[in-house]
């Protein structure tokens, strides 16, 4: 059965500029301000805490990062590592579904990954079928059936 996609789909090339803008300073420090600072920092030893405490001393060199990764110039293999650990549910362990593995992130990785999926957040409405909306935050399955 063949299909003709470009009668199916509607472009949404307007709708998404967003997601293809440089990133700006403002944007970068409220999502600083958004981080939790008690998580568990990841390979590089630092978390939410640290960077919010440190910002203004750090901050350059984040807006430089960010800027890197939008032009496509950061090596992404130095900071993209992380550590898998398993934290035990229960007090005495057995089994293996006895824990809760957990990937701890690089603080720099968590900053990009978070400032695309805010992004991402704004228009994701725009991009997936109503009956999809059960994965969006703030949203159940009942939610589909509307």
């Amino acid at each position: 059965m063949h299909f003709d996609l470009h009668s199916i789909l509607t472009p949404r090339g307007e709708d998404l500029e967003l997601l293809v803008q440089p990133f700006q300073c403002e944007e970068i420090d409220r999502i600083i301000k958004q981080m939790p600072t008690d998580k568990a920092p990841g390979p590089d030893g630092f978390n939410g805490l640290f960077l919010k405490k440190c910002w203004p001393i750090v901050k350059g060199e984040f807006y430089t990062l960010c800027q890197d990764f939008y032009l496509g110039k950061l090596n992404l293999e130095s900071i993209n590592t992380s550590y898998i650990i398993l934290i035990p549910k229960t007090s005495s362990p057995e089994s293996v579904d006895d824990y809760r593995p957990i990937s701890l992130m690089n603080i720099s990785l968590k900053l990009l990954t978070k400032i695309l999926a805010d992004r991402l957040q704004k228009v994701i409405t725009l991009l997936i079928h109503k009956n999809q909306y059960g994965f969006i935050k703030t949203r159940t399955i009942q939610d589909c059936l509307a």
